[in-house]
């Protein structure tokens, strides 16, 4: 059998390695974005329980300074990590209002991946609870 056609050999001209360059260039910033509000969306999450829990903390005793004491105990409780900068006590209220505690955490979180003038943030949290302990 004698056909009359040749295989001709494959070109590679580099189109390929062009899209996946350009297609890294785009895709990748914008995933390390979104992991940076992931870890906002999770930084404020935690402060805010942090809040709830140091009120909660310091609503069960009969004393301010014992109060303050729990608060801050409550916030020691909560695992450091490299994300996480400080996490303090900014306001701490007792009595507020005649039978409440307000307390008010400040939270400082490191970005995993900082843009150009946004490698910190600060959050603020407040939170209210009544008083449950011993008068």
């Amino acid at each position: 059998m004698c056909s009359n056609y040749r295989v001709q050999p494959r070109r590679t001209s580099g189109h390929s390695i062009v899209e996946a360059v350009t297609a890294a260039l785009i895709l990748i910033p914008i995933t390390l974005l979104m992991l940076d509000l992931l870890v906002l969306v999770i930084a404020n999450s935690m402060n805010d329980t942090a809040a709830k829990n140091a009120a909660r903390a310091g609503a069960n005793h009969s004393d301010s300074g014992a109060a303050l004491t729990a608060a801050q105990t409550s916030l020691n409780s909560f695992h450091s990590s490299s994300i996480l900068k400080s996490l303090q006590i900014k306001t701490f209220d007792y009595p507020y209002q005649g039978d409440k505690v307000a307390c008010t955490t400040r939270m400082q979180v490191n970005l995993p991946v900082p843009f150009p003038g946004f490698s910190s943030f600060t959050f603020e949290a407040k939170a209210v609870e009544p008083l449950v302990g011993d008068k």
